[in-house]
């Protein structure tokens, strides 16, 4: 005879059933929310991801683009939709830097969030537009320190650690000018409404190449061999520019494992695809190790590196 208390226990194990197999997964669309304007590296990204997704997984991928607050709005729709699979995020290093510039945030960028995969990881460039008349890095440099204030600077976004690392490790003073992502920045950038920008060559490489704008320098140990014409920081003299951009995959805390085990696996297929490396490379972008554990441990190693940046340079987040 079966008691209260395991029948109890036997309807619980039967509602949370499918939650956590979800054999037929996945059975309807997914979502992949790119949370910056569509034209950026991310929507470039995320669409390819978003096709071969939905060829591997029989389902479509539909891409949606929510905007706004650096990212913000489009991660924090993600945070709160249900933990099964069907909507997930493409996400960058904002997604752990955004935290330091802003008082409010609606979520935490490592615990409300499933890591998937890691897709790639670049070095960022300092990229010039028409409104810079100086031809090198060199006398970029020298014509912001003789005048202060001179030299404005896009952001993606609210804040941004490598320009804040490149003001501190530089001695330059400039005005940053933030914008709500990668493409309207490159806009102005290419209209001369701002000078220059430090980003990666996925939003900046075909204006690069079409000779649109001009690659100044690079972050990082050694010289980018897609573009080795390029220098270092380092060689300029500013030490200290230890930054990577990277692109990942995330869902809601607490996704079923089967159901992320189905997706890193798909991932790891994609990552495999000539023309998918092909196109990571063409955007200096390098294949990273995927999987969730990967992503996992960049979630948590970047953050927590943030952090120490901010309580260094005395970064205050906003309201």
């Amino acid at each position: 005879m079966i008691d209260r208390r395991t029948t109890l226990g036997l309807s619980l194990s039967l509602l949370s059933w499918p939650a956590q197999a979800q054999p037929d997964y996945p059975n309807r669309p997914i979502r992949l929310v790119i949370p910056f304007p569509a034209g950026g590296s991310s929507d470039g990204i995320g669409r390819q991801v978003a096709d071969k997704l939905s060829l591997l997984l029989k389902q479509t991928v539909v891409v949606d683009n929510r905007a706004g607050a650096g990212g913000v709005i489009g991660t924090d729709f993600v945070a709160k939709a249900a933990a099964d699979g069907y909507s997930l995020v493409l996400v960058d290093v904002f997604h752990t830097s955004t935290p330091i510039y802003t008082r409010k945030m609606p979520y935490d960028a490592v615990r409300d969030f499933t890591p998937i995969s890691l897709i790639g990881r670049s070095p960022a460039f300092l990229v010039a537009g028409p409104g810079l008349e100086q031809r090198t890095a060199r006398e970029a440099i020298a014509y912001a320190r003789a005048q202060p204030g001179k030299l404005t600077v896009a952001i993606a976004g609210t804040g941004s650690v490598v320009v804040d690392l490149f003001k501190a490790r530089s001695g330059v003073n400039f005005i940053s000018v933030p914008y709500r992502g990668s493409s309207p920045a490159m806009i102005d950038l290419m209209s001369g409404q701002v000078q220059v920008m430090i980003t990666t060559m996925a939003s900046a490489g075909s204006h690069i190449r079409a000779g649109k704008l001009r690659a100044l320098a690079v972050t990082g140990a050694k010289r980018n061999p897609e573009f080795p014409e390029v220098p270092t920081f380092a060689e300029l003299g500013i030490q200290g520019m230890d930054y990577e951009q990277w692109f990942g995959l995330v869902g809601p805390a607490f996704i079923p494992k089967g159901v992320v085990d189905r997706l890193s696996a798909a991932m790891e297929e994609v990552l495999r695809m000539p023309d998918v490396r092909e196109r990571l490379a063409a955007m200096a972008l390098e294949v990273a190790v995927p999987g969730p554990v990967a992503m996992k441990a960049k979630l948590e190693d970047d953050a927590a590196r943030w952090v120490r940046l901010a309580q260094e340079l005395d970064i205050k987040p906003l309201d």
